[in-house]
């Protein structure tokens, strides 16, 4: 189904923890859930998730970003070794790695809590520089903003370099501001994202307006809009295309988006057209929401899901 290509991916790292457990009793302290904890599990997070969803599909993967130097990068390295990635992160003393820590009670999601320095890092050239050193050797570069400090004051000099060097760049966005994504060849925002930018359309028709008006402002070959259980909208040249879901049962929408950045660029990098690389993103976002937390959709899985269709 897809190449073997070399994909470099740069983002916001991030450490998820899912700590399982059951609940039968409140506390008498609170009126709270008393979760007595059974098995904890690391996951990688955010740009890290992207880049094990690639390595899953057969990707010859580069991960960088910016972390601190503590017990969490650690437990990420260790995640991640069972994969074939390159981790090359740049490592700030003054931060903590971006942690993400789910309480889960009798399969409930009940509680997150955050633990990141969001915005504190000023180490963005050294990771610059180790983003021009792996792009020589690249197929395409994904860029995983979660907006937290990491991407967005080099991202306009990362698609002009990749520009120059004719590498397509498509970006998982986030925040209230899109310039820095300007010339990038596609960038993937959800419903929520777009609205954030350009305001809550009235309908479908006024959506479609919109979706064109910031495709053109940012001066992207494409804008792929994410709509959850209403499929995908792209806006590529001068047309519109819908993809209707693959999956009406929502389960968990954790790391929905970087299953579909994901098999994006490994579908694009394998020289697919764009309308086909959606279709497939599209399967494989339908298969991701089924799982409670994030899942690496393989090739398998995604063959096996064509098939039923």
């Amino acid at each position: 189904m897809f190449k073997k290509k070399n994909i470099l991916v740069v983002g916001d790292i991030m450490l998820d923890k899912y700590s399982h457990g059951i609940v039968n009793r409140i506390s008498p302290e609170a009126p709270v859930p008393i979760v007595d904890i059974k098995k904890t599990i690391f996951k990688p997070g955010g740009a890290s998730n992207v880049a094990q969803n690639l390595s899953a599909l057969g990707m010859n993967v580069s991960l960088l970003g910016i972390t601190g130097d503590d017990p969490e990068l650690k437990e990420l390295i260790k995640v991640l070794r069972h994969t074939s990635i390159k981790f090359d992160p740049v490592k700030d003393l003054s931060i903590r790695t971006t942690l993400k820590s789910r309480i889960i009670g009798n399969d409930q999601h009940l509680m997150r809590l955050d633990h990141e320095d969001k915005n504190k890092s000023n180490m963005h050239d050294s990771l610059y520089k180790k983003v021009i050193k792996h792009a020589q050797d690249s197929d395409l570069i994904v860029i995983s903003d979660y907006d937290k400090g990491a991407i967005k004051p080099i991202a306009r000099r990362i698609i002009n370099y990749a520009n120059e060097q004719k590498i397509r760049v498509i970006i998982d966005p986030k925040g209230s501001d899109y310039s820095m994504y300007t010339g990038s060849y596609l960038v993937k925002p959800n419903e929520l994202e777009f609205e954030t930018i350009v305001g809550k359309p009235k309908n479908k028709q006024d959506m479609i307006k919109r979706g064109k008006e910031l495709k053109e402002s940012l001066n992207l070959d494409a804008l792929l809009l994410t709509l959850g259980k209403n499929g995908m909208m792209l806006f590529h040249k001068k047309s519109v295309i819908s993809f209707a879901t693959s999956q009406k049962e929502v389960y968990d929408v954790t790391g929905a988006g970087d299953t579909v950045i994901s098999v994006l660029a490994a579908s694009l990098s394998s020289n697919k057209t764009l309308k086909k690389s959606c279709e497939l993103a599209n399967v494989a976002a339908g298969l991701s929401i089924q799982h409670l937390g994030t899942v690496s959709v393989s090739k398998s899985d995604l063959n096996n899901a064509i098939r039923k269709l």
